[in-house]
């Protein structure tokens, strides 16, 4: 039976001795919890050091499972690397702007739990609808963003949901000034040829 001091900290977490590694199915699970909103486990993870690689490798794969639900090869190819790089320009600039906002998160305090939190969009593997689904996984990262701000920064839930807010209408206007270059360029480029 479930005590009520259990049940405040979350679900069991797997215990590590120091120089241990866990195995990426723990992390796997982790991660998980992290999807259900558990604070406790996005706390420890954010901590956790040994969380950096499954953070990498979890991006890397939903860059692959994009791939796959084009039936690209060049995109199962080149997604990893995009989707990691990606990853880190995205957390970077949550990391600026959160600091700004007054959080104590460092860089790796957040791309950790965010990292671990990356299979939802390997969503994005089914065929078809794929991309479709995605879209609403980054939605919901987008929340899992806000409380992870929220959780190790330090800061009120709505600075933490400002942060967040801010990051996606910074990336929104990056693409679209990027789209509109790569369209004038291709306009120039059809009339000049």
């Amino acid at each position: 039976m479930i005590t009520e001091g259990q049940a405040e900290q979350g679900p069991a977490q797997p215990e590590v001795k120091p120089g241990e590694h866990m195995d990426f199915g723990t992390y796997l699970q982790k991660g998980l919890q992290i999807l259900q909103l558990d604070v406790k486990t996005i706390r420890d993870t954010s901590k956790d050091e040994e969380a950096l690689l499954p953070a990498l490798l979890f991006f890397a794969v939903a860059g692959l499972a994009n791939g796959a639900g084009q039936f690209s090869f060049r995109v199962m190819i080149v997604g990893p690397i995009l989707a990691t790089l990606l990853s880190f320009v995205i957390v970077g600039l949550l990391s600026v702007l959160s600091r700004l906002f007054g959080s104590t998160a460092t860089f790796l305090e957040l791309y950790r739990p965010l990292g671990l939190a990356a299979p939802v969009q390997w969503v994005q593997a089914v065929p078809f609808i794929g991309p479709f689904l995605g879209f609403f996984a980054l939605i919901y990262l987008a929340v899992v963003a806000a409380l992870t701000v929220e959780t190790t920064g330090g800061i009120s839930r709505a600075k933490a949901a400002a942060v967040v807010a801010l990051l996606v209408g910074i990336s929104l206007f990056l693409f679209l000034v990027f789209f509109a270059m790569v369209g004038s360029l291709l306009l120039f480029r059809t009339l000049f040829s």
